[in-house]
């Protein structure tokens, strides 16, 4: 069958099983804080979305402690009898559906984007991936072994003993349905459907947040809705650097965001990074029922605030950097709350440190030390200035307004029209409206002046949606409005244009912005579909062949970083790549364990050399590609070691000579 035919079944299948694994629940969720007065006089749409919201922001902690305990099997008892209990909820589905079919074609519609972004189209023997591919690999590998070992998990891109550091909590649903499936699905499929599912998410969490901050006139929730899901696809005015670029070297790059430290807008960060997404989802649904809270009666306030707690607790097993992020808010916010005599911000903190002991021992576990995650730095402006020198620091800070300006286009230029417009001043939207300033200022502060330090700057990336989502929200409120048109005037109609025409070119250069079509630079990603189309062949070989728990290791150096073995086969390598320490593994160790390996694959060694190293290296099984250097050199695999399995462009063989047992697996 044909590998794009077989991508397309599993990301349909996946994407029928999902909400029945994870979404139903929420409306078992939703029955329960109904008792509290979260959304009992609703109607049916808005009583979904808060269904939505409470599956990602509550079940990702209480199913990865099911996991824990239980296994897989007690993860889907537990979303299952939620969902049973929730069934009284849905009523009236049917009825709601009528007059909804331009949002039922909206959804197909971001079903099609997801799918051309994330499926391997294939064709005479040639593999064509997405760019997305290059974070796929970490995000496949997590969910295989969520799958096959549950939580926690060994580390997939470094063979040792002991157990992976990582955030992992989005991981748990794409891992119930590849599971689920039989291990039919595949894991990136199943990563692409929950992707799916978390962009309804964000467009559901946008309108709650509007209408929590009274900020959605009588009669326009619809109008505010439709506004939501345009913006969520509307970048900022980054074309224009990539208009500059080609008019100066004559070069285009396949993605606008190259040109600048990076700030994605929702609709490619959920395709990129949708586990925060998620996170940031959980913490501003925390946010939302912590501000119901504090109006709430006992015991109704406290229901709500645990589940608060609950939510933050997502977050940080989510993502690390949207927790550090959204921590000062809820530390200011809770003392102000304490010297309130409010204590429903401190039942909520100690209802997420609790549920977060088992992920902290995890990440305290499973990483080596290493150097200080976060350190100071100022946002840079353009790559001229991302450097650590006082001259680039001070210009990326004089620039600072500059930069936003420009990455944030549309949606700045509309919050802007909010600060000038008569606002709102009703009592009861006012908390949700202090926490979008408090938000933006946490946001600014940590994505201006911090950054991540591990692998990438992923802390200052990520804390940008903090600043996000407040300035759509405002936007939503001034977009609404009758005369919004000629208040936003030309300036905001070519900013719209560039924003959505930049999203257009990203979701477009995924696939088809490549050289020799286009004037961009060399890019690693599927730079040889036959090569990868044989990968994909021969690590489907290798999981019905070789033995379980087996490494296959391939060339450590070949690449900047390993892509296929993450995407194809649970059978990991001993080391992926030089920046195989992203699950905690010790960078010397790793670094070492490169050094040991990469002679095997770039110069001709003797039988005893490979066995010595590929014992030392705990190195299983070893996969030998033409594009190899000692390939090269031989003019095919080296012929001291007999292969398993053989093809014009690879050989995967045993050091040890052994026959390895023939075993079909699923």
């Amino acid at each position: 069958m044909s590998y794009l035919l077989e991508d397309l079944g599993g990301l349909v299948g996946a994407t029928l099983l999902a909400p029945m694994l994870l979404c139903f629940a929420g409306f078992g969720l939703l029955r329960l804080l109904d008792r509290a007065g979260l959304a009992a006089a609703e109607g049916f749409w808005p009583r979904a979305g808060w269904a939505m919201l409470l599956s990602l922001a509550i079940l990702p902690v209480l199913d990865a402690l099911a996991i824990r305990a239980i296994g897989m099997p007690g993860m889907l008892l537990l979303n299952g009898a939620l969902a049973m209990l929730g069934v009284s909820r849905m009523k009236g589905a049917a009825s709601a559906c009528r007059g909804a079919g331009v949002f039922f074609l909206i959804a197909l519609g971001w079903w099609l984007i997801c799918a051309w972004t994330l499926v391997d189209f294939d064709r005479a023997g040639r593999l064509y991936q997405s760019l997305v591919v290059f974070d796929m690999v970490k995000h496949a590998a997590v969910i295989e072994q969520i799958a096959r070992q549950g939580i926690p998990f060994t580390d997939p891109f470094f063979a040792r003993d002991g157990i992976a550091g990582y955030y992992h909590y989005f991981y748990v649903w794409p891992a119930a349905i590849r599971w689920a499936s039989g291990f039919h699905i595949s894991p990136v499929m199943a990563f692409a459907a929950c992707a799916y599912w978390t962009g309804i998410a964000v467009v559901a969490l946008l309108w709650r947040i509007a209408a929590d901050a009274s900020l959605i006139r009588e009669g326009r929730g619809r109008r505010v809705l439709m506004i939501a899901i345009l913006l969520c696809f509307v970048a900022g005015a980054d074309l224009l650097f990539m208009a500059l670029r080609y008019l100066m070297v004559g070069r285009i790059e396949p993605e606008i965001e190259n040109w600048n430290s990076e700030i994605r807008m929702f609709a490619t960060s959920t395709i990129w990074v949708p586990h925060h997404i998620m996170a940031l989802v959980a913490g501003w649904t925390g946010l939302l029922l912590n501000t119901r809270a504090r109006k709430g009666e006992t015991p109704q306030r406290l229901w709500l605030a645990g589940a608060a707690g609950v939510a933050y607790a997502s977050m940080f097993g989510a993502s690390v950097w949207i927790s550090l992020t959204l921590a000062p808010v809820l530390i200011v916010w809770g003392m102000m709350a304490l010297w309130r005599r409010d204590g429903t911000l401190l039942l909520s903190g100690v209802v997420a440190l609790l549920l977060s002991v088992p992920q902290s021992l995890d990440l305290i576990h499973g990483r080596a030390p290493d150097v200080f995650p976060v350190a100071l730095h100022v946002r840079p402006f353009t790559l001229i200035f991302a450097g650590h020198d006082l001259a680039a620091q001070l210009w990326s800070l004089i620039l600072l307004p500059l930069n936003y300006a420009l990455e944030f286009g549309f949606v700045m230029l509309g919050a802007s029209l909010y600060a000038r417009s008569a606002r709102p001043t009703d009592a009861a939207g006012r908390p949700v409206r202090t926490l979008l300033l408090g938000t933006l200022v946490a946001g600014l502060l940590v994505a201006s002046f911090l950054q991540s330090v591990i692998i990438n700057n992923d802390l200052g990336w990520r804390a940008a949606l903090f600043i996000l989502v407040p300035l759509m929200i405002w936007t939503m409120r001034v977009a609404q409005e009758d005369d919004a048109a000629p208040r936003f005037g030309v300036l905001g109609g070519l900013l719209l244009s560039l924003g959505l025409t930049g999203t257009a070119w990203d979701i477009v250069g995924l696939r088809l912005i490549r050289a020799p079509a286009f004037p961009v630079r060399a890019i690693e990603v599927n730079d040889d579909p036959a090569m990868a189309y044989a990968l994909r062949d021969a690590y489907r070989w290798a999981d019905r062949h070789l033995p379980e728990g087996a490494t296959l290791q391939h060339n450590p150096v070949l690449k900047r970083r390993a892509l296929d073995f993450g995407l194809y086969t649970r059978h990991w390598p001993a080391v992926a790549d030089s920046d195989a320490f992203l699950f905690g593994a010790d960078r010397h160790a790793v670094a070492a364990r490169v050094a040991l390996l990469t002679p095997v694959f770039t110069q001709p060694l003797t039988l005893a050399q490979y066995r010595d190293r590929a014992a030392r290296g705990r190195s299983d099984t070893l996969l030998f590609t033409r594009r190899d250097p000692a390939w090269k050199a031989l003019g095919g695999p080296p012929a001291a070691l007999p292969c398993l399995y053989r093809t014009a462009d690879i050989c995967i063989a045993s050091p040890t000579r052994k026959v390895l047992p023939r075993k079909t697996l699923p």
